[in-house]
């Protein structure tokens, strides 16, 4: 009986990680990832997204009049570049000798590792589909004292909700906003612990160095993920980039090459203040401006503890809808319908949704555009994996190409909320 060689190892993957048990696994439990359309398409330098933002004036009661002010419509035109992002992992070479004739026991001794990397890369882009694309993971709020015994030292995040976007083991560093400015710990520090209940995660490594450097609001990236002069934005620019909680104004850096001030609803969303509400409450009156500036939202993304708190006050009034991928048929979500003034939208709990945060979208206004699949196993010249030039092991490298898009931000709405 011959030991699973490389070529088995290969057919193996190819057998086990198919584009669809890929996306099931992406997928699962990530409702905006799942929901937004997708064109895996997304070739050349870069992709302009026309929109009109104003229509002709050439209109009177008077002939004379509408020809003598004729004007052209205003156009703007997003102009989206891709972002990378990569995730590695490596099997020994003694698992597969240990896999003797049999892909099977290979892939149940292997999958671990692969898919605890698509896992890794599918959390980094669900959050980064909320974020604004400077990449940050939290921001510090408390920094304890240095222990010089174990060489750790605590750190609290200010919103503890944060806390699902650390690992142990993790490398991170930190930036002071505005971003980019100077990295304060270009090596960065690993995280030795994360404390899930209280939102304090403990770092390891840093000697004491950042005791001094690193201030309560400096905000903290995994290492790579910082933001640069080179490279300013270098993650997905998602729906807090998109809709903006403070309206675009003069003298903001372009947006996807667009000077967003002139039009700051069109061309940056609504912006609605819920705070003083019951979610309930907010979900009507941001329903009500997207629909006198023609929108028609379908779709409501929300933080589970908010969406726990709609259902408790809707009580006996509560409806139970589904919510589909928009490619996968057997991937659903649970959602509630509630009723807005331009007709019913299904709300729907995404745990990667900020806190005191809801997006009340028109679904066939996004896109999420990207080279393949995203995220989806990097095989450029036909091979799942790599032998690795200086270990005992194979790497399989798995990462995606990608950015989103939204083709009327003015019919999309981000709501602040009490809860």
């Amino acid at each position: 009986m011959t030991a699973l060689n490389l070529n088995s190892f290969e057919a193996a993957l190819k057998v086990h990680y198919t584009d669809l048990r890929v996306k099931n696994l992406v997928y699962r439990n990530n409702p905006w990832l799942a929901a937004i359309p997708k064109m895996e398409a997304f070739g050349g330098k870069m992709l302009p997204l026309p929109l009109q933002v104003g229509v002709p004036q050439g209109r009177s009661a008077n002939f004379q009049e509408a020809q003598g002010n004729k004007t052209p419509g205003v156009y703007k035109d997003f102009q989206l570049t891709r972002i990378r992002n990569y995730g590695l992992a490596a099997i020994q070479n003694e698992v597969l000798e240990a896999s003797v004739g049999n892909a099977n026991a290979f892939m149940q001794a292997a999958a671990s590792e692969i898919d605890g990397i698509l896992r890794a890369l599918t959390q980094d882009l669900a959050a980064g589909l909320y974020s604004t694309g400077s990449g940050e993971r939290g921001f510090v709020a408390v920094i304890g004292a240095y222990d010089a015994v174990n060489d750790r030292q605590d750190i609290t995040l200010s919103n503890p909700t944060d806390v699902v976007r650390f690992e142990t083991q993790m490398k991170i560093t930190f930036e002071t906003p505005p971003f980019p400015s100077p990295i304060i710990l270009p090596a960065g520090v690993d995280i030795f612990a994360v404390n899930r209940d209280t939102g304090v995660i403990t770092i390891t490594g840093n000697g004491g160095t950042i005791t001094g450097i690193v201030a309560v609001g400096d905000a903290i990236f995994q290492i790579g993920d910082e933001p640069t002069v080179a490279e300013p934005t270098k993650k997905i620019t998602g729906l807090a980039g998109w809709l903006p909680g403070v309206a675009p104004a003069a003298g903001d850096p372009a947006f996807f090459g667009v000077q967003r001030e002139t039009d700051p609803t069109r061309l940056g969303g609504i912006r609605y203040d819920g705070t003083a509400e019951t979610i309930e409450e907010a979900m009507i009156g941001a329903g009500a401006l997207l629909f006198r500036e023609g929108g028609r939202p379908d779709v409501i993304f929300m933080n589970p503890l908010s969406y726990s708190e709609l259902i408790k006050s809707l009580g006996s009034k509560v409806v139970y809808d589904l919510m589909r991928s928009s490619d996968v048929a057997d991937v659903f979500f649970e959602a509630v319908r509630i009723h807005l003034p331009s007709g019913s939208a299904m709300v729907v709990a995404d745990p990667n949704c900020p806190s005191g945060r809801a997006y009340m979208l028109q679904m066939d206004t996004w896109k999420m555009y990207s080279l393949g699949m995203a995220p989806k196993i990097l095989m450029t010249d036909g091979l799942r994996f790599l032998r690795e030039n200086d270990a005992d092991a194979v790497e399989v490298r798995a990462g995606y190409y990608a950015q989103m898009g939204c083709t009327a931000p003015g019919w999309n709405a981000t709501i602040a909320l009490a809860t």
